[in-house]
């Protein structure tokens, strides 16, 4: 019980200290770049995941290449890869964890607030997490 509280505790000063506002570059698309409307809409889709991953605190706990308080993106994407609706159904607290279920229980405290996310928000960041192979 301990060691739950301990992580717990370790989780919320993590979160606190690292949801500080960061600025995110921004590419621009000169008129000899037009990308067609399909590459438009992934790229503003991937774009709004990664915002929406860093607003909501995830990085926090996952960056894109390394394994710190949760698993790396890039391990993520690669264990759930075919298979969106499995990382949406563990966000929604609908599935059990594939990756690391040892250490599931960290996550359990930001299960509640994944699960809230609206659907348009939850498929932007698994959209941009599966896209980080």
């Amino acid at each position: 019980m301990k060691k739950v509280t301990f992580l717990a505790m370790s989780l919320a000063v993590i979160m606190g200290t690292s949801c500080s506002s960061s600025t995110e570059e921004k590419k621009e698309t000169t008129a000899n770049e037009i990308a067609p409307v399909d590459e438009k809409t992934e790229v503003a889709e991937a774009i709004s995941g990664k915002n929406l991953f860093s607003g909501k605190g995830c990085v926090a706990c996952h960056q894109l290449e390394n394994k710190t308080v949760g698993p790396s993106l890039k391990d993520i994407a690669a264990a759930y890869d075919g298979n969106k609706d499995g990382l949406i159904a563990f966000l929604k607290e609908e599935a059990e964890a594939i990756i690391d279920p040892a250490q599931a229980a960290v996550m359990q405290p930001q299960l509640a607030a994944t699960k809230a996310l609206p659907a348009e928000e939850l498929n932007a960041i698994v959209d941009y997490i599966l896209g980080s192979k």
